[in-house]
């Protein structure tokens, strides 16, 4: 392998390895904010809470399901990054709760609770940004949206088959909260914002930023 190669592949696996810890670090703050979870994130949280699972385990189990689907209709999708997200991202949020709790840091006035979630949601499209531009495979959540546009044959781009996929997710999530009555902690105006903005922010710090900061090291 050239010594180009062996750059531009610790280059992207440094991206991903970033992006996806902020992903995980996002999801974290989402849950202690108290706001509403991102859609995804409220549907494994509901269903974890209803089975009582921990929240990591259960969601790498949902994306091991979804992985089979990719696997079937995309699996160029598959790669370094998927592994990767499939098996930090939930534990990374678990291991922030703790650690916040541990330092018995809290967010419980209003003002702190929206700043977190305002500085979560920007963090979580900026680090899903950031790793699937480098290339390496996606998470399988994500990979979802591009699998429905390429099916419709981009009648329904990304940016709204992401907003349709999130919110199935949050109707599940709210579902599943209500048997254990923490329906409005997991869905809230935290939800809804990324229902509808996730796909489109995402997007957008793809074109303007993600894309741009390695396309140097992508093509070899």
């Amino acid at each position: 392998m050239k010594q180009k190669d062996v750059k531009s592949y610790l280059v992207r696996g440094l991206a991903v390895v970033i992006g996806i810890f902020m992903v995980g670090i996002a999801v974290g703050f989402f849950k202690i904010a108290e706001m509403g979870a991102d859609p995804f994130t409220a549907m494994n949280t509901g269903i974890s809470s209803m089975l009582s699972i921990q929240f990591g385990t259960l969601q790498l189990g949902v994306n091991a399901l979804i992985l089979v689907l990719v696997f079937a209709f995309k699996r160029q999708f598959i790669g370094f990054g998927t592994i990767f997200n499939m098996v930090f991202v939930g534990y990374t949020a678990d291991f922030i709760m703790w650690i916040l709790a541990k330092l018995q840091i809290t967010f419980a006035i209003w003002p702190s609770r929206i700043a977190l979630l305002i500085f979560a949601a920007l963090l979580i499209c900026i680090g899903d940004a950031l790793y699937i531009s480098a290339d390496m495979g996606m998470a399988p959540y994500d990979a979802a949206g591009y699998i429905v546009e390429m099916l419709t044959k981009q009648r329904i781009p990304f940016r709204f088959a992401r907003i349709i996929l999130d919110i199935i997710c949050a109707s599940i999530g709210c579902f599943t909260g209500m048997k254990t009555g923490i329906q409005w902690k997991i869905i809230g105006i935290g939800t809804v914002m990324l229902a509808f903005c996730t796909g489109p922010f995402i997007q957008f710090f793809r074109i303007h930023w993600s894309d741009r900061l390695l396309a140097p090291y992508k093509g070899h």
